[in-house]
């Protein structure tokens, strides 16, 4: 909670700086419009929320279509969680349990290396 406020104060204090370094006054023109003796620090935070409100409005249905889809694999993934929490239930019950085979991480059994039958013969 304190350094929440040490960062809204830090901030504030850095607007205030900004604020008196940028205090000229300046007129805009824009197509047919003049807006004379605007202060360049309201021009400048303007341009700056302007441009989070445009992003904001461009992202947005990014944002909901992943969000869409992040719910659909977390539902997706609660009911894989169910069939295999039934599945192991059932192996239980039946008494039933598959046995799982050693094998190496690409899936093929290795024997032993006392074979007499090597291709390098001593």
């Amino acid at each position: 909670m304190h350094v929440v406020i040490i960062i809204i104060l830090i901030l504030a204090i850095l607007l205030v700086i900004f604020t008196l370094q940028n205090s000229i006054e300046i007129s805009i023109n824009v197509f047919f419009w003049e807006i004379a003796n605007a202060p360049l620090v309201l021009v400048l935070l303007c341009c700056i929320f302007l441009g989070y409100i445009i992003a904001a409005f461009y992202f947005y249905p990014r944002i909901l279509k992943i969000k869409k889809g992040y719910k659909q694999v977390i539902e997706s993934n609660n009911k894989l969680k169910e069939v295999h929490g039934k599945n192991q239930e059932k192996s239980k019950v039946t008494g039933f349990e598959e046995e799982e085979e050693e094998t190496n991480p690409e899936g093929i059994e290795l024997d032993s290396d006392n074979n007499e039958n090597s291709f390098f013969e001593d």
